[in-house]
């Protein structure tokens, strides 16, 4: 892995990224508008109310302010980007609510923790097993992680994977991992832990127009990135596109299970 491709060599495009505005960079914004679903579904996951919390990559503190709400005793968000808490810290926030610039690997709590929580962190790590086996280091023997990451198990995935692991087309500058749900519940059995797949949320992403218009950008960049031809993606597209379309209609997986289709056709 080269320095930039690697979890210390991407703080500078961090640090530079929340400079500019998260809005203004990251895929999980529209129109400056936050759109993942994973924070609803992380909020939906856990009972908050009197726990201890650490946000682990908290950017600028959205999820740490909606744990706050929902009554948490106490929440730290931690980041490496001295850009992302110092707005963090600059948007009002209750008392018991602190930020924290720091990486984990190198950081002494001043707590356990009831709950860890880290979304869309993982996958941007040089080393995914070692960080969660560090959060369980800062874990109550009772307590909880929620973790969010992209899967690949869906036409988004199928793609990557292919050019991944064939042509070493990297996904993005950032994201460092492709973690399937072996990975998880092989690194948690390693801990003493289960891993217990909640729920998948963001599934335009995956099926949807946002797969489109992403890959629309994404393939051009990674494929140039690579030193690969560019000339072939709208027609790639149009196949998404096709694909998408009938996954809509008929939704997905329904009746494809098989490799091999058998049509009947009669008359209308």
């Amino acid at each position: 892995m080269s320095e930039q491709r690697s979890n210390s060599g991407l703080k500078a495009f961090y640090d530079q990224s929340y400079k500019i505005g998260e809005a203004e960079v990251f895929t999980f914004f529209e129109n400056g508008k936050h759109i993942s679903e994973d924070h609803p579904a992380a909020l939906a996951s856990v009972e908050w109310s009197g726990r201890t919390v650490l946000d682990v990559g908290c950017g600028t503190g959205r999820l740490v302010r909606e744990v706050a709400a929902r009554g948490a005793h106490r929440v730290i968000g931690l980041d490496y980007a001295a850009p992302a808490i110092d707005e963090a810290q600059s948007i009002s926030h209750p008392g018991n609510v602190e930020f924290v610039t720091a990486d984990i690997m190198n950081w002494t709590p001043p707590c356990l923790f009831d709950i860890i929580v880290t979304l869309g962190t993982v996958e941007h790590l040089d080393e995914p097993a070692r960080f969660l086996e560090r959060m369980t280091e800062f874990l109550t023997d009772e307590g909880t992680i929620i973790i969010a990451c992209p899967h690949f198990l869906n036409p988004r995935g199928y793609v990557w994977m292919a050019l991944a692991t064939l042509l070493e087309v990297p996904m993005s500058l950032s994201d460092l991992h492709f973690i399937h749900p072996w990975h998880m519940k092989q690194w948690a059995s390693e801990l003493g832990m289960n891993a217990e797949l909640v729920t998948t949320v963001d599934r335009d992403w995956a099926y949807g127009q946002r797969l489109l218009r992403d890959y629309g950008k994404r393939l051009r960049n990674a494929l140039r990135d690579a030193s690969l031809p560019t000339d072939k993606v709208d027609a790639y597209v149009g196949y998404l596109d096709n694909l998408v379309q009938h996954l809509k209609s008929e939704g997905a997986g329904s009746g494809m299970d098989g490799a091999t289709a058998l049509y009947r056709l009669r008359r209308i």
